[in-house]
């Protein structure tokens, strides 16, 4: 049907879902856009109206341009515009896996909704995340969503699945500000901490929801397009919708100024390593599990101020005197220093190991001197016998459930390791003489100033073998630190030991440095942030393959073993287009043409990723706003 002469009036009807009205007015095709939401406004009285604008359900696409005539927009007679709001209440679920309510901008491409959503939280380089969708319902035509409709209990629903979080007390986000300390203020209402936030659900049993490749591939495609609106990708008031980061190359991680985002980005890589979205060994897992384990502990360590290391000080003040010519003495300071800060002495059962048996145990009263452990018989001020702890091999053995607490030493006397057994009878003690043990072992004077904090982290590891609130399984508490696989290897003691034993090889470390240290390590994992895609290759059209979207190359992957067969580098590829027709991707790189489909998403998507890269990569200037036109030149496809 052509459109109307522009000299003859028309009628078009408006429907307002905000107030359920539906009016109709005489328009002519010439009219722009911007005099029709006028003539809307004034026609439905006053109000503020500022926030709303056409949007032509049909065509899935806003009327925002107020100059542009109704006729070039292709408005006719019989079609039905809605005239509503703009911005609307979405369920956000942040990188940490917690909700918060907020009002999102619908009517401009996602790339600028993300912006804003990430300025009202505190969040840097906004291009380097991305909303995605919630695998809970099917859609026709969506290759993502429907692999995952067809696939109850999966992986992607359980991670996807809001129900499974916990969620943040709604509040409108029109007054929304972050503190330096990144408490999250809606309306002058706190909502909680996006630094220090979410742990993994009680609800969640990640031994259920470990990936698959498909579930890898299909999970990519649930990224929404970036050049598009979300209310033009079928987001509605009161959805749900995921934050995360897309794109894996981070520029300018600086805590003094990222401390939200260091957090959020943290929490979604502990997230990839808990559920075994990115593979690593089981050292590199104990690794991160005593990062983690740092993390926790410094957010429930009374914030001393920092005392200098005893030995540096002595050393600094020894060579002062030296320069100076006069004796090397002690300074006060640093005799007080060493002095322990709690005393470390009571009463343990004791007992040498033996190469075939376990000789019987005896009480004994122990006492602390440096590094050094004092024995004592019952009554007498003279010790019967000394151990120097400095460089032990510590174990300890433990029972949370059958009230065993124990701490087994291999103590080095000279050519020989002495083998013995330090068993407590209550939980606190325990925690005290492995905190002064651990020290001791490291060289640092046992009951000094760090002697809290080690107590602190042997409750933390008693801890982990506990059954959590929701589970009674006990040490249900460890899963939030390894993954399952590593759980199915070794009990969970040992685990928890491990865990303990790498966590003694760090340095002390603030909060946010041991989260930046955990992604540095994370980045370092052979597999890290690489996207994957299930694609058929040119000449090849009835073999399903893997294809590896990462920061900087292509990979070309065997589909069962995720080997690497192939690998195209960005920096050598010529161009690549689409053919949007039969969504055939083609790429010209130095070592040939290729092309391919892809069958767990759009295309688009795949397209977005690489372009969106190769635009990551031209980040050089640390203060450079963003360019959106180029990011959107580079990602758009050029899809008609």
């Amino acid at each position: 049907m052509p459109p109307p002469k522009s000299n003859r009036e028309w009628e078009l009807s408006v429907f307002t879902p905000e107030i359920g009205a539906t009016k109709t007015f005489l328009v002519t095709s010439d009219m722009g856009v911007g005099e029709l939401v006028v003539k809307v406004a004034t026609t439905l009285g006053p109000q503020d109206w500022s926030d709303y604008a056409l949007w032509w359900p049909e065509r899935e696409m806003w009327l925002t341009r107020p100059r542009v005539p109704l006729a070039n927009e292709g408005v006719q007679s019989d079609s039905k515009l809605h005239f509503t709001k703009q911005h609307k209440q979405l369920n956000v679920q942040l990188p940490d896996r917690t909700i918060v309510n907020m009002s999102v901008n619908l009517a401009i491409p996602s790339f600028h909704a993300v912006e804003q959503v990430c300025k009202s939280i505190g969040i840097r380089r906004f291009e380097e995340l991305s909303f995605m969708r919630c695998a809970n319902r099917a859609v026709e035509g969506h290759q993502a969503l429907n692999y995952f409709a067809s696939r109850k209990n999966s992986y992607a629903n359980a991670l996807l699945d809001p129900l499974l979080v916990k969620n943040r007390p709604t509040a409108d986000q029109t007054d929304s500000r972050v503190t330096a300390d990144g408490e999250y203020y809606v309306g002058g209402t706190s909502i909680g901490s996006i630094v220090n936030s979410a742990d993994v659900p009680d609800g969640l049993l990640l031994d259920r929801w470990s990936p698959s490749s498909n579930d890898k591939s299909y999970l990519h495609g649930l990224w929404f397009d970036s050049s598009r609106p979300l209310f033009s990708q079928g987001v509605e008031e009161k959805d749900f919708v995921q934050l995360r980061f897309k794109y894996f190359r981070f520029l300018d991680l600086d805590p003094l100024v990222d401390s939200v985002r260091i957090s959020q980005l943290y929490e979604q890589a502990r997230w990839s390593i808990l559920t075994e979205d990115v593979d690593c060994t089981e050292e590199e897992t104990y690794t991160f599990a005593a990062h983690q384990f740092q993390v926790q502990l410094s957010a429930i360590t009374p914030k001393d101020e920092p005392v200098a290391d005893v030995s540096d000080l002595d050393e600094a003040l020894t060579n002062l005197q030296f320069s100076l010519g006069t004796q090397p003495t002690q300074s006060g300071a640093a005799v007080a220093m060493k002095e322990p800060s709690e005393r470390i002495d009571g009463d343990i059962k004791f007992q040498k190991v033996g190469k075939l048996t376990l000789k019987g145990a005896k009480t004994y009263r122990f006492a602390f001197q440096d590094c050094s452990v004092h024995m004592y018989k019952k009554g007498e001020a003279t010790p019967v016998n000394r151990y120097n702890i400095r460089g032990a091999e510590l174990t300890p053995d433990v029972d949370v459930e059958k009230d065993k607490f124990a701490i087994r030493a291999s103590i080095n006397e000279g050519d020989d390791d002495l083998d013995v057994k330090f068993t407590m009878e209550t939980e606190d003690d325990f925690c005290k003489w492995l905190a002064a043990f651990r020290m001791a072992s490291r060289g640092k004077t046992a009951g000094s100033s760090g002697h809290r904090e080690e107590v602190l982290a042997c409750k933390m590891f008693l801890d982990m073998q506990r059954p959590s609130k929701a589970s009674q399984e006990p040490g249900s508490l460890v899963g939030h630190y390894v993954p399952p696989r590593v759980l199915k290897k070794k009990s969970l003691a040992k685990v928890a030991a491990q865990v303990l034993d790498f966590h003694g090889n760090l340095d002390r470390q603030t909060i946010l440095e041991s989260k930046l240290a955990y992604i540095r390590s994370w980045e370092h994992l052979q597999d890290f942030g690489i996207s994957y895609f299930i694609v058929k290759f040119q000449g090849f059209r009835t073999k399903d393959e893997l294809l590896g979207v990462a920061y900087n190359r292509l990979i070309r992957l065997d589909p069962q073993t995720h080997a690497h067969l192939r690998t195209w580098h960005y920096a050598t590829m010529k161009t690549w287009d689409i053919n949007w027709e039969i969504k055939e991707m083609r790429i010209d790189h130095e070592d040939g043409i290729f092309s391919f489909t892809c069958s767990s998403s759009d295309l688009k998507v795949l397209h977005e990723f690489i372009g969106g890269y190769i635009y990551m990569s031209m980040r050089k200037d640390v203060h450079e706003p963003v360019n959106s036109e180029s990011y959107f030149k580079l990602t758009g496809g050029w899809e008609g």
